[in-house]
Order: C-alpha cells, then structure tokens, then sequence
C-alpha cells in the first residue's frame, strides 16, 4: 500500500510516500531563508509559502515515488500541533485529495511521528513499551508511549522548549538563525563546565527559561567589565548547552526508571545535536538501555515520518479519521 504523508506544521512543506516502512520519496521546500532575517518564524509567511508550493512537492513525490496518483491507498496529514494557518493548508489538501480519490484520511500528531522515525526501516521491531523524548523548537517532551495509538505525555516544558531557547540565545550573541546550529556548531567539550548554570528541577517535566535569563545577564556583566572576547563567547555557550542537554539526558533516564521500561526512544530537530546524541548513548549504555535515535535526516519535520505512523495507524490499527476532523495549535 502507498501512503501519502503531507507535513505543514511550521516553514517547511513537506510531502512523501512510502510503501509499508519503506521511503519511495521525500520532497521539502522551505521558507527558512524568509524567516532569518526576524530570527524566528513568521506565521503569515509560513503560511503563503504553504500555499504557494504545496502542489509542487505533493506532484514532486508522487513523480519521485515512480507511481500514479490513483495508487495512493492512503492520505495522511499533520493535524497537530503547529501554526493554525500552516495546518490548515495542509489539512484542506489532504482532505480534498482523500476526497478526490476516495481514499482513507488520517489525522497525525507530528510530535508522535518524530518518536516513528526510527522505526521507519523493517529490521527495527516496535519495542512497546518505551518512552519517548521529543525535542524540537516547540517541544521538549517526554511519552510513556505502549502503542502509537496509546501515548501518554509524561513531561513536558513549562516556559521555552530547548530548540526555542537555543533560538533566543543565538539572537542574543548574534550568531543566526536557527540558533541550536550555530551553538551546536560552536560547542567545545573542553568548556562545558567553564561556566555554572543550572535548570530547574521539576520532576520530569522541563523549564529552560531561567538558565537562558542567567546566560543574557552572565553576557551584560562580561561586556559591561569588557570582558566578553571570542573565547568567552564559547566558553559561555558551551557550558549553557551541556546545562540544556545534560538536563534532558537525566530527565529522560529517570522517566525509563519511573516506568520501568527498556527502550527510549528520541526524535525532533534538536535530536540532531551532536552532543545531545552522544550523551544519550552515553546515558543508555550506563544503564543497560537501548537506544532508538532519529536519523539526522529525518530529525526535522519532515513527510516521511507523517506517511509511516499514518502507514501503521490504518494498516495496524486499523484507524482513519473523519473528513471533518480539525487543526489544533497544540
């Protein structure tokens, strides 16, 4: 079965295809290169690029899929969370072409479809169950997940997500947009523990705005004493993100002890941060854990993931959604 997975949460417009847990196509257009110039999304824009394109990567994959649209079985589509405009575009596509076709439609939770990624390979067994950390610019959020179809958020931020908060950061040294890059780019593990900041402590659940008020005032004081050379500048930003990460390291060890489980698994933009990866194989190999990352690739937002979970919820479980389901913002 073909299933045709369309992704619309934020800047990138995003369609794919794939066969069971097999990706025929993946084609994204993003608007990030409007969006750099105000450091962060712009909705209005996000959205009139949803809608100027989303044709294009929708003919884009099924051409590269090598099939026909009449052999699309199924229509998936992100229906939330994300900007309420940028889901509507996708949303009203998808359900005009399960319509047009008169094929299943179905309604995902794109934070659900990054914990998918991983699983998007047929030598990979669905280790249920297991938890589920999401990291991306919106979201730092851990699941209790014992089947895609029965998910429970155990942890979450209560002000900045981490990606948010890099965002901000970045912004505030100037570095660029979007900023986990840059600090990521940045960091030097020589210099982790140059500077001490610390996060909240609440439980499983996550809040980052403070440590990044501490690093903007550690900043003023640094350039008010004219202090605040290059070497600094790293040594700041390398000590903040070990703060950041090792944070969402310990918290997601203590959610697989709390619900005594075996498997974590991690997906979202932020996944992609190099040292977030390795101390999360650090951390699962310490505690006898295994470890299911997102592919780098499929870190992002992106359609594969969408296609996939919407591959296994009608195929596993047997679950469609109605025509007249809705977009939520979160």
């Amino acid at each position: 079965m073909y299933v045709l997975g369309i992704e619309s949460s934020c800047d990138d417009t995003c369609c794919a295809v794939v066969n069971g847990r097999r990706i025929l196509s993946n084609v994204t257009i993003s608007s990030l290169s409007l969006h750099k110039p105000y450091g962060g999304i712009v909705p209005e824009i996000a959205t009139r690029n949803h809608l100027k394109f989303i044709d294009r990567v929708f003919r884009l994959a099924i051409e590269r899929a090598n099939i026909d649209v009449k052999d699309i079985g199924v229509v998936g589509f992100t229906h939330r969370p994300g900007l309420i405009g940028a889901l509507v575009v996708g949303a009203n596509f998808a359900k005009a072409l399960s319509l047009a076709l008169d094929k299943p439609l179905i309604g995902v939770n794109h934070l659900y479809a990054h914990l998918y990624a991983p699983f998007l390979d047929n030598r990979i067994k669905f280790p249920f169950p297991f938890i589920g950390l999401v990291v991306s610019g919106g979201h730092t959020e851990l699941f209790f997940v014992s089947d895609f179809d029965n998910i429970k958020c155990v942890g979450k931020t209560r002000d900045d997500a981490a990606g948010e908060v890099f965002d901000k950061v970045a912004r505030a040294f100037g570095l660029g947009y979007p900023g986990g890059w840059y600090i990521d780019k940045l960091f030097k593990e020589e210099y982790k523990d140059s500077f001490k900041f610390k996060c909240a402590d609440l439980g499983l659940n996550f809040s980052f705005s403070g440590i990044k008020t501490a690093l903007v005032y550690r900043k003023i004081e640094l350039e008010k004493d004219r202090k605040l050379s290059r070497e600094l500048i790293v040594k700041l930003l390398s000590s903040f993100q070990e703060s950041i990460v090792k944070n969402i390291v310990d918290k997601t060890i203590l959610a697989a002890k709390k619900y005594r489980v075996k498997t974590i698994v991690a997906g979202g933009g932020v996944v992609a941060n190099r040292r977030l990866r390795r101390l999360l194989r650090k951390a699962a190999v310490e505690n006898k854990l295994r470890l299911l990352l997102a592919p780098v690739t499929l870190s992002s937002d992106n359609a594969v993931t969408v296609a996939g979970l919407s591959y296994y919820l009608y195929n596993v479980k047997r679950r469609k959604s109605d025509i007249g389901i809705k977009v939520y913002s979160n």
